[in-house]
This record gives structure tokens, C-alpha cells and sequence, in this order.
């Protein structure tokens, strides 16, 4: 209450004690409060920790499943394709940059065979065609049929990934172009005692030096049956050769081996593809796409049995280089034309 004799003063009644009171009980609430945010603080510090590190595993695992997944389907890629080097024909390699060239001082005779050579050669070079390269990688299996439908009947085949897979995949662009489209099959060889029957086709030209501007790498068959080599011509390095079952479609090519297993020509394959007529003893050194099919083989039978135009070739004397042209037995054009009008790939 307040104090008469000495106005303006207050008379102590309990005031000082209960302001204590509330001083320590506001300093208990302010503890309370600071330990209550000290522990919210370290809960959250907790979940974060936690939230991060299972941020962070997620993250770990996912890599580590793209990783695991990326190295699957690389190994399956691999599994399932092949790399393959198609070689561009450079220009200086081009055989029609020149004309043949008649030698001088030939007969009449012969001149007139030499004639006849350079004016085919020439008429050749005017139908030239080129295609795009093929693709870099080409599956490794898988069957596809192929069908070349021609002026002396249906040629069937079924091509095989698992023989050549990158000349496979060639024969397979080749087709898809149109490239055989209109191209007559330019040679019949058959000799050899019996040895050898094929029909080769491909060429636009029509003689045999033509194609699409670049060539295939060799995939040369491991699965043939080997004729037994005579000792004299092992010795000196010549290869054994195999037999190419009737109705084999291969690629042709330049791939020699010489005296000494020297070899020359390699990786020369590219559009022109070889037929077994009969069963065919030749190196073996071509690439094995396919073959006709049981149906298409009385086709074969049929030019085959039409006979031979024998080809104008130059023949140069080891000895004294002359040149001389002359017809050549048993190889040269079927005497029944055989253009393919259209081939198909399914």
C-alpha cells in the first residue's frame, strides 16, 4: 500500500521476491527453449545426415545399375554384331582410268581378237555404277532370303550372317540399292577335268573388272571339305584346296597365294558374287554368303548346259613378253543370257 509520511515510496509488500520467482522461472522456460531447439537442431541435423546418405546410396546404386546395365547391352551388342572395314576404291586403282592398248606389229588376225577385247573392255566402262558403302557393324546371325529373278529363271537364295557376316551385310546393301538390278551374269567357267563349274554375276561392266567403288574384307570359309594336297605343291607353298558344295554363293575376289604362301589381293571382294554350279574345287580364299536354294538349282542346270562364248583375253609370253590374244577354253559368257531383271531381300 502506499506509504503516507513519504509519498512517492513504496512499501515493500512481497513484490521483490515474486519478480525472483519469475526471473528464474523465465530463465527455466528460456533454457527449456534453448535445450528444446538444441535438440530440434540436432534432429534435423540426423535427418538430413540420414536423408543425405541415403541420397547418396541411391545415387551410388544408380550409377552403379547404369554402369552394370550399360555393360550389358555392350556385351550384348557385341554379341550380336561385328565390325566390319569396307575399303573406298581409290581413284588410281580405277582399271577404266585407261583404254587396253593394242600392241604393234600384230597380225591381222590378232589384231582383230585385240580389237574385239578393248572395244568390250570399253563398252564396259560406260556402265560403271557405284553404291553407298555399307554399314561399319553387321549382325552376326540370322538367316535372310534373297531372291535374283532373271531372264533364264528364279534364282533363290538363302543368305547366311553366321558364314560372312560383313559380306553378308554387303550383298544385303547391294540389293536394297538396286546395284544387280539389270546386270547380266558375265562369266561361265567350267573345266578342270570336271573340277570346277561357276557362273559369276555382279558386274554391271560385264567384264569382270567392274564394282561399286569400294570392297569387303575377306571371311574366308574354316568348314569346307580340304583336298589333300600333292606333296611337290605343298612344298613350294601352295595352299590346299577345298570343294565349294553345288549351289555355294561366294564373293568373288583377287586373293592369290603364291610360290612361298606369298599372298597378294587381299580384302578385294566387293559386289561380284560366284555361283557353284557343281560341286567346285577352288582355294580357299571366298568369302561364303549363302546358297541357292533345292529350287533354284535346275536354273543353274540349264545355262550351265546352254554352253560357253569363250573371252578374248591377252596371254603374255613369260619369256619374251609378247602379247597375244586368243579365245579361252571353257571360260567366257553363258551363250544363254542371263540377266538379273531384279533381286530382292526379305
Amino acid at each position: 500500500m502506499p506509504n503516507t509520511e513519504n509519498p512517492g515510496e513504496d512499501i515493500p509488500d512481497g513484490g521483490d521476491q515474486l519478480t525472483n520467482e519469475q526471473r528464474r522461472a523465465e530463465a527455466k522456460r528460456k533454457l527449456e527453449q534453448k535445450l528444446g531447439a538444441q535438440e530440434a537442431a540436432a534432429r534435423r541435423r540426423k535427418r538430413i545426415i540420414l536423408t543425405t546418405s541415403i541420397v547418396v546410396a541411391v545415387v551410388v546404386v544408380a550409377t552403379g545399375a547404369t554402369l552394370i546395365t550399360n555393360k550389358v547391352l555392350d556385351d550384348r551388342e557385341k554379341a550380336r554384331y561385328t565390325a566390319c572395314q569396307f575399303t573406298p576404291t581409290p581413284a588410281s586403282e580405277n582399271p577404266f582410268n585407261s583404254s587396253p592398248q593394242i600392241p604393234p606389229n600384230l597380225s591381222p588376225e590378232q589384231r582383230t581378237l585385240a580389237e574385239q577385247y578393248r572395244d568390250e573392255f570399253v563398252a564396259g566402262k560406260t556402265k560403271q555404277r557405284t553404291a553407298p558403302i555399307p554399314a561399319d557393324r553387321q549382325l552376326k546371325k540370322g538367316d535372310l532370303q534373297a531372291t535374283l529373278d532373271t531372264t533364264q529363271g528364279t534364282l533363290p537364295i538363302t543368305l547366311k550372317r553366321s558364314e560372312a557376316p560383313c559380306n553378308v551385310g554387303a550383298v544385303v546393301s547391294l540389293i536394297k540399292d538396286g546395284y544387280y538390278n539389270g546386270t547380266t551374269c558375265h562369266r561361265l567357267t567350267e573345266g578342270g577335268a570336271g573340277k570346277i563349274a561357276v557362273l559369276q554375276c555382279g558386274d554391271p561392266t560385264g567384264t569382270g573388272a567392274g564394282g561399286p567403288g569400294w570392297s569387303s574384307p575377306d571371311e574366308f570359309p574354316t568348314n569346307l571339305k580340304v583336298i589333300p594336297q600333292d606333296p611337290q605343291l605343298a612344298a613350294l607353298g601352295v595352299p590346299s584346296s577345298v570343294v565349294y558344295p553345288r549351289g555355294t554363293v561366294a564373293i568373288a575376289n583377287s586373293y592369290q597365294t603364291g610360290q612361298g604362301g606369298q599372298a597378294q589381293g587381299q580384302n578385294t571382294g566387293s559386289s561380284q558374287l560366284f555361283i557353284a554350279i557343281n560341286d567346285s574345287q577352288l582355294p580357299p580364299n571366298y568369302s561364303v554368303v549363302g546358297s541357292i536354294d533345292p529350287s533354284g538349282l535346275p536354273v543353274l542346270d540349264k545355262i550351265s548346259k546352254g554352253g560357253i562364248t569363250p573371252s578374248i583375253r591377252p596371254q603374255q609370253d613369260p619369256n619374251t613378253g609378247a602379247v597375244t590374244y586368243a579365245p579361252t577354253p571353257g571360260d567366257g559368257t553363258p551363250k544363254l543370257t542371263t540377266t538379273i531383271e531384279k533381286a530382292t531381300v526379305s
